[in-house]
C-alpha cells in the first residue's frame, strides 16, 4: 500500500499535505495531487486523484482515475474511472466500470462488475452480486444471487441462494447454493469442480468441464433452516448495534459536550501531544494495574483500574468518533448543531469500522486513530474538582 505513513497520520491528524472536501454537495473538478478526503450528501469527483482517497456520502460518482487506494462509504457508488490500487467499499448499489489494478473487497445491496471492468482478486458480500467483467485472481463471494458472466482467472469459492454461471473458471471452484445452481452454455471450467445443492439434486454441467470432474461434496452442507435464521438475525442485530451506537454517540456529544469539542481542537491544533498521551494511557493503566494486584492492599484499586479499562476498550471506537466529528467541527469553522453532530459521528463510525476490515493496516490505522482522539480527550479532562 502506498504511502502507508502519510495515510496514517492524514486519517490521525489530516496534516497540511492531505486535501479536504466536506459539503452537502462536493464537486472535485481539478487535479488532486494528493491523499484526498471527502464527505458529503452528492460527491462527484471528475479530475484525477494522484494518491488515497477516502470517501463518505450518500451518492459517490468517481468519473476519473485514482492512483492509490480507494475507501468509499455511500448509498450509489459508481466507479467509473480507473483505480490504481485497491478498493474497499459499503454502499447499496455499487458499480465498477473499469480498470482496478487490486483487490476489490465489497459488501453492499446490489454489486456490479461491468463488462469492460478487469480486477485483481474479489471479495463480496451482497444481496446479488453480478460478475460480467474480467478477474485475474480468484473470487470469494457470499450473496443471496451470484451470476459469473465474465472470466476468473483463478478459482472461485462461492455461496449463495442462487448461482448462475455462463463464463470461464480458471482454476478451483466451489459452489454452495441453497436453491439452484444454473450452468449456462457458454460456461467453462478449466480445473475441478466441487458442490453443494440444498435439494441433493444433480447438476447439469453439459459440456462446460474441461479440465476436471465436477463432485457433490455434502462436507458443503448448509443447514437450510438454521441459513434462513441466521441472516434474519444478522439484520437485526446490525440494526441493534447501529441503534446502541447511535444510542452512546448521543450520550456522549449531550453529557460531555464541551469537553468533546476542545477534544477536536486539540486534535487539529497540538496532534503529536494527544498521541503521546493516548500511548501513555493505553499502555500505563494495565501497568498499574499489574502493580496494584502485586499488594494485598492495592487490589481494589487494580480492580477498578482493570474495571474503566474494559470500559475504554469497548467505547474506544465511539468515542473516537465523537471526537472525529468535533474535529471536523473545529476545522470547517463551523458550529454545528446537535443532531449535526450527532450524525457526523455516526457516518465517522462506519468508515472505522471499514478501516478495520483491513487485516493490518487498517487495525493500525484504528489504533493510531484511538491512541490520537483517547489522548485528547485526557488532556482536556479537568481533574481538578471546582470550588
Amino acid at each position: 500500500m502506498k504511502q502507508l505513513l502519510g495515510i496514517m497520520l492524514a486519517l490521525a491528524s489530516v496534516p497540511a499535505t492531505a486535501q479536504t472536501y466536506l459539503g452537502r454537495s462536493v464537486t472535485v473538478k481539478a487535479p488532486v495531487w494528493q491523499d484526498t478526503y471527502i464527505a458529503g450528501g452528492n460527491v462527484l469527483v471528475e479530475a484525477p486523484v494522484h494518491g488515497d482517497l477516502v470517501v463518505a456520502g450518500g451518492t459517490v460518482h468517481l468519473t476519473d482515475s485514482v492512483t492509490g487506494d480507494v475507501l468509499v462509504l455511500g448509498g450509489k457508488v459508481v466507479f467509473e474511472g480507473p483505480v490504481g490500487d485497491d478498493i474497499r467499499c459499503a454502499g447499496g448499489e455499487i458499480h465498477v466500470l473499469k480498470q482496478v489494478i487490486g483487490d476489490v473487497a465489497v459488501t453492499g445491496g446490489t454489486i456490479t462488475i461491468d463488462q469492460g471492468a478487469s480486477v485483481g482478486n474479489i471479495l463480496a458480500a451482497g444481496g446479488d452480486v453480478i460478475l460480467n467483467g474480467q478477474v485475474a485472481g480468484t473470487v470469494q463471494s457470499t450473496s443471496g444471487l451470484l451470476v459469473i458472466n465474465g472470466s476468473v482467472a483463478k478459482g472461485i469459492d462461492c455461496r449463495a441462494e442462487k448461482i448462475q454461471v455462463n463464463g470461464e473458471i480458471g482454476g478451483p471452484a466451489v459452489l454452495v447454493s441453497g436453491n439452484r445452481i444454473l450452468i449456462g452454455n457458454q460456461a467453462i471450467f478449466r480445473s475441478s469442480v466441487r458442490y453443494w445443492l440444498a435439494n441433493d439434486n444433480d447438476v447439469d454441467f453439459k459440456h462446460a468441464l474441461r479440465g476436471g470432474k465436477a463432485v457433490f461434496d455434502p462436507s458443503l452442507r448448509i443447514q437450510v433452516g438454521r441459513w434462513y435464521f441466521l441472516g434474519f438475525s444478522t439484520i437485526a442485530g446490525l440494526i441493534w448495534y447501529t441503534g446502541m451506537v447511535l444510542l452512546m454517540i448521543m450520550i456522549l456529544q449531550y453529557l460531555f459536550s464541551s469537553t468533546m469539542v476542545r477534544a477536536g481542537n486539540t486534535v487539529w491544533l497540538t496532534p503529536w501531544k494527544a498521541i503521546g498521551f493516548g500511548i501513555g494511557f493505553w499502555i500505563g493503566v494495565p501497568v498499574a494495574a499489574l502493580l496494584a494486584f502485586a499488594s494485598v492492599i492495592g487490589v481494589p484499586v487494580g480492580i477498578i483500574l482493570i474495571g474503566v479499562y474494559l470500559l475504554c476498550v469497548l467505547l474506544a471506537t465511539v468515542i473516537t468518533a465523537v471526537v472525529g466529528a468535533n474535529w471536523l467541527n473545529a476545522r470547517a469553522k463551523s458550529n454545528w448543531g446537535y443532531w449535526r453532530m450527532v450524525f457526523t459521528a455516526l457516518v465517522a463510525f462506519m468508515v472505522l469500522k471499514i478501516l478495520s476490515f483491513s487485516p493490518f493496516f487498517g487495525w493500525l490505522l484504528l489504533i493510531m486513530s484511538v491512541c490520537l482522539t483517547s489522548g485528547a480527550v485526557l488532556i482536556n479532562i479537568r481533574w481538578r474538582r471546582r470550588t
